[in-house]
Formats: C-alpha cells, structure tokens, sequence
C-alpha cells in the first residue's frame, strides 16, 4: 500500500516522530539539544557508513537531517557531506 500524502509526485521531505527513552531523567535544556545532535549524526553515519536510511530499491540520497527537541526553540540541522 502506498504513502497517502498530498503530493502528486512523492515529496523530498519525510517528517518522523521518534522517541527515545533513557534509563534516568534529563533535565537540562543543553543535554537535551546534545541528544538531537547525536541523534542526527548517528542517522547520517547510518546514511554514510552503514545501510542507508532510503528504500533499498531506490537510487537515492540523504542530503540533511534536521532534529527538534520538543518544547524547546532550538533544532539541529546536519547537512550529509559525501
């Protein structure tokens, strides 16, 4: 079954919600921003160095990852340097 979206010929940004839980609590706002930047390094290691994030049948490409923590103003844009 396909994606129903609005977009007629597919689009190039995906938007996700994901959680992440740790074994205890993190209260500081710059501990939070630290995990939204490892998270997106680890999505773009995968991207470069592992499997991919793309479907395996497609010829594409990451080009950046954008992380932001909920609540707070601040989010992490990593560009995918090849």
């Amino acid at each position: 079954m396909k994606y129903q979206n609005n977009q007629a010929m597919g689009q190039r940004t995906l938007t996700y919600t994901v959680s992440v839980t740790f074994a205890d609590n993190i209260y500081d706002d710059a501990e939070i921003v630290d995990v939204a930047k490892n998270i997106a390094r680890a999505i773009i290691a995968e991207s470069t160095d592992g499997n991919g994030i793309a479907p395996a049948d497609l010829d594409n490409y990451l080009e950046k990852v954008t992380v932001k923590p909920l609540h707070l103003d601040s989010q992490v844009c990593e560009k995918v340097y090849s």
